[in-house]
C-alpha cells in the first residue's frame, strides 16, 4: 500500500539551507544540487514501505542520507500519510521536532 508524503514548510526550509552551506562551502553547485535531489528522493521513496527505517525516538523513525543528513519522520498509519518532520545535519543534535 502505498502512503502520502507531507512535508512540512520546515523542511524545505531545511533542504534549501543545507544545500546552500555546502554551496558556500564548496563552490560547487553539482554537489550541492546533488545533495538537495538525494534528499528529496529518500524523502519521495518513504511512500512504499516507510515503516522500514528504524525507530529513532518514540513514534519517529529516521533516514540516513550520504552519511550525514538525518530525515525524521512519522508514518501515520491510520490515515496512510507519512509527515516528514525535519532535515538536519548529522553533526546537530538537538532540536525541535
Amino acid at each position: 500500500m502505498f502512503y502520502r508524503i507531507v512535508i512540512r514548510d520546515e523542511v524545505h526550509d531545511d533542504i534549501f539551507e543545507l544545500s546552500d552551506y555546502i554551496y558556500r562551502m564548496s563552490y560547487d553547485s553539482f554537489v550541492s544540487k546533488k545533495i538537495y535531489d538525494d534528499l528529496y528522493k529518500a524523502i519521495f521513496s518513504l511512500d512504499f514501505l516507510p515503516n522500514r527505517h528504524e525507530k529513532y525516538i518514540w513514534e519517529y523513525r529516521r533516514i540516513i542520507v550520504n552519511g550525514s543528513y538525518r530525515v525524521f519522520y512519522r508514518v501515520d498509519e491510520e490515515n496512510k500519510k507519512v509527515i516528514i518532520i525535519r532535515v538536519i545535519r548529522a553533526e546537530k543534535v538537538d532540536f525541535d521536532l
